[in-house]
């Protein structure tokens, strides 16, 4: 660690949950201020985040100081614990020896009062990481221990289905952290039985959607997560309860888990097999009768039977060029592909509104269709006007040059930064050799020296990487303006790749009925590909 009293330095403090005392981030600042003032280290800057898991790095604070970092706003970060950067130990590396080392930033472990650039911190650095790992997989198994003995007893173990609600437990043996219990909630167990009548009779679940929607029945998520703003019934939800065991009294947990996706906030899905399963048969909680249950997977698997294999019913496959950015101008919802058919070797495709023909005219009564090949001619027709336009080509030449001199100064920079930290290396090499000609023939001052060189090699290769990175020469407008044909091309010839342009450039668009025709309207965002803040509204006429 460095000497320098006029080193720049910040703090990054963090808790893990709502939970826990706030004033945990107040005590972190105060002792990685206390330890400042000692190291004379001058703080620039506090980066707290609060409540948030040490588990991944999708943490706002965290990013904008990896931010800050490449920005060269400081030179060393103060964590009271090198857990409360992460509690992976996979990411803890990540984060110190490569995101802030490569910006020639120190990461300072207040606790232990030991620095990154130290020769021992990678050893201590990774010990106490893996501690900080060890950590959270035992916490993560606690957790799921508990969990499993809830399932057993028959209390809740989170989770919300449709029918039942969640009271806590008479009498509870601890007052003070009463547990709940699952009950039925009889005014939705009746809409249940409904769906699970009328199936039986013969409806399909497109129909006892409709039926419900008309009726004014609340669905599952009104006013909450999962719909996308549209609400209603919707024929998959109703097809997902016909399946759930759960109705029969059967209670079945730890059917699956959820896994981090590496380096951020989000998780997957994944089955667990079957002997995992914890399953229990709660009479209390039957809603629907066996004979009942047993008459729609009767019917299920019928309708099984009789439907060719393949793609369920109503399925139509791989979205279209303009996939997911396609709105119903009436209810707001989606617009996209309802049927496709094939004729003389052509694909057709028909869009329309799929809260209409998932949920019915009570939810959206826009039952217009419009062929896709009509909608995307026009949109892409206005984009190929707009990006042809003299003005725009010129926006976008000026636009590319003014990244490429942007990419040139980044690439600099870090080349500067490589080439301090090979000047720093090499002198490290020139104090190993020195002291060998003290103290000649010492096996560990020359294991030493062959460690040093070998770090100088790396950072050679590193140098030489970047060197290759840099852009060689400022291209000619007139590529430039080839690349501008080059992209539309890629809308008539790629569909994958060019639904990946369109995304960049493309507010949804809204398709509202016009008496026999339809309405297009909506806005080109061209900061991707012209410049900051450029925007062209769209508007077009009938359709069809």
């Amino acid at each position: 660690m460095s000497d320098n009293p006029a080193m720049r330095a910040v703090t990054y403090c963090r808790f893990s949950t709502d939970r826990q005392d706030s004033r945990s981030i107040d005590d972190q600042e105060r002792r990685c201020r206390a330890f400042a003032a000692r190291q004379d280290l001058f703080v620039t800057k506090i980066y707290s985040d609060a409540a948030k898991s040490g588990a991944h790095m999708e943490r706002a604070q965290l990013q904008q100081l990896l931010r800050d970092a490449a920005r060269r706003k400081f030179d060393v970060v103060l964590v009271d614990d090198l857990s409360r950067l992460s509690r992976d130990l996979g990411d803890t590396w990540r984060i110190v020896f490569q995101d802030l080392a490569a910006t020639d930033v120190l990461v300072i472990d207040v606790e232990t009062g030991r620095a990154s650039d130290e020769d021992s911190a990678r050893l201590l650095f990774g010990v106490k990481g893996l501690f900080a790992d060890q950590y959270l997989q035992a916490v993560r198994r606690q957790t799921h221990r508990g969990l499993e003995g809830r399932a057993i007893a028959g209390f809740h173990t989170g989770g919300r289905t449709f029918g039942y609600a969640t009271v806590e437990e008479p009498s509870p043996p601890d007052p003070e952290h009463p547990r709940r219990i699952v009950v039925v909630d009889e005014a939705e167990a009746e809409t249940v039985r409904r769906i699970f009548v009328s199936f039986v009779a013969g409806k399909s679940p497109r129909v006892i959607a409709d039926e419900l929607n008309r009726a004014g029945v609340p669905a599952p998520h009104d006013g909450g997560k999962g719909h996308k703003g549209v609400r209603g019934w919707g024929h998959t939800t109703i097809r997902a309860m016909l399946a759930n065991a759960r109705y029969t009294g059967q209670v079945t947990w730890n059917t699956h888990k959820w896994l981090r996706v590496p380096g951020r906030g989000t998780r997957r899905r994944v089955p667990r097999p079957a002997s995992e399963h914890v399953t229990k048969t709660v009479d209390a909680l039957r809603i629907v009768d066996a004979a009942t249950w047993a008459q729609v997977q009767a019917r299920f698997a019928s309708r099984t039977r009789t439907r060719s294999p393949g793609r369920p019913r109503g399925s139509v496959g791989a979205g279209h060029l303009l996939s997911g950015l396609l709105k119903c101008g009436v209810c707001g919802g989606s617009f996209g592909l309802l049927s496709r058919r094939k004729k003389a070797g052509e694909t057709y495709q028909t869009l329309g509104c799929v809260a209409h023909k998932s949920r019915g005219a009570a939810i959206c009564a826009n039952d217009k269709t419009v062929s896709e090949r009509k909608v995307r001619a026009t949109v892409v027709g206005h984009l190929r006007n707009v990006l042809t336009r003299p003005d725009r080509i010129e926006a976008f030449v000026e636009e590319f040059q003014r990244r490429y001199r942007e990419l040139l100064d980044t690439s600099g920079s870090r080349l500067k930064v490589m080439e301090a930290q090979i000047a720093r290396q090499r002198q490290q090499i020139e104090a190993v050799m020195a002291a060998l000609v003290t103290v000649p023939g010492s096996k560990a001052l020359g294991a030493r020296l062959a460690t040093e060189e070998a770090q100088l090699a790396q950072f050679e290769t590193e140098r030489a990487a970047l060197t290759d990175q840099r852009p060689k020469v400022m291209p000619h407008p007139a590529l430039i303006a080839r690349y501008v044909e080059d992209l539309l091309t890629t809308l008539d010839t790629d569909v994958p790749k060019a639904r990946a342009i369109l995304m960049r450039v493309l507010r949804p668009f809204t398709l509202t009925p016009d008496g026999a025709s339809y309405r297009i309207s909506g806005a080109l965002n061209l900061s991707a590909v012209v410049g900051p803040g450029v925007s062209e509204k769209f508007s077009s006429g009938g359709v069809i």
